[in-house]
């Protein structure tokens, strides 16, 4: 408990700081006391006073988070704020803004779009790939040789990463030449290199690709193995597909060996 003398002090402190009356601070109860009740309020030091008494700074707000908000929200977005945004590296923006500009049906900007395309599929923006590569396919960057190494750029690191729709833009784009070069060898590659890492699409296509024509056996025998992973899909109309070829395959692949005999 507080002795009455000390009490008096503390009561004596409070009358002489009158400016510091509205900061308050308990006074600890002594470790040998044996009172359950807090120990009294007594005002605080000016010091200390002058500190609480100080107005606290506002956190300053990023504009460009104010505008993604919006953005997400659905509500309205100035171009030159959706630029901004985009700039900035944001992807969703990336991708709202080469839609707009596509939107303007304008030749001269259709290149914009396809640079917007690729950053936001760059920085992760899956749905930015289809109108990526149709706008490539389109020719939107034959004239800019340095985005149009970009965007291959990024096709062949999604493509690493196991992106079917890059991937299969790639070797779409590596057999027709354009707007790459064509570049048969390494379509194959890429086809293969997906098919052995499990792809059943992949495998499924190369599958296709090694029965077209006039097979030998040795191909309708690596066709084979291809099936098999497909027949592994998930995906149901890939899986039925490489079923129901297995089950043709063991026929033909008899009668092509008795025809080489």
């Amino acid at each position: 408990m507080i002795r009455l003398p000390a009490l008096v002090v503390l009561l004596s402190l409070a009358a002489a700081a009158p400016a510091s009356a509205a900061c308050m601070v308990r006074v600890p109860v002594s470790l040998g006391s044996s009172s359950e009740h807090a120990g009294p309020a007594v005002p605080c030091s000016p010091k200390e006073a002058a500190a609480r008494a100080k107005p606290r700074a506002h956190k300053a707000v990023d504009p460009l988070k104010l505008i993604r908000n919006r953005m997400i929200a659905g509500k309205e977005v100035s171009y030159k704020e959706m630029q901004r945004l985009a700039d900035a590296g944001d992807d969703l923006a990336q991708f709202n803004l080469a839609r707009r500009i596509e939107e303007e049906n304008d030749p001269g900007t259709v290149a914009r779009a396809a640079r917007y395309y690729r950053m936001a599929a760059e920085n992760g923006r899956s749905s930015a790939l289809k109108p990526l590569i149709r706008l490539l396919n389109a020719g939107a960057l034959d004239e800019e040789p340095k985005n149009l190494a970009l965007a291959r750029d990024v096709l062949e690191k999604l493509t690493a990463k196991g992106d079917a729709v890059a991937r299969d833009g790639l070797i779409a784009m590596y057999r027709a030449g354009t707007p790459f070069g064509l570049d048969l060898a390494h379509a194959d590659e890429l086809l293969v290199a997906s098919a052995e890492g499990g792809d059943s699409k992949a495998a499924l296509d190369l599958a296709f690709a090694l029965l077209s024509g006039a097979p030998e056996p040795a191909e309708i025998e690596a066709a084979k193995g291809y099936l098999k992973i497909a027949a592994a899909s998930e995906t149901l109309n890939i899986r039925t597909m490489a079923e129901n070829l297995l089950r043709t395959l063991e026929p033909q692949l008899t009668a092509s060996t008795e025809t080489v005999q």
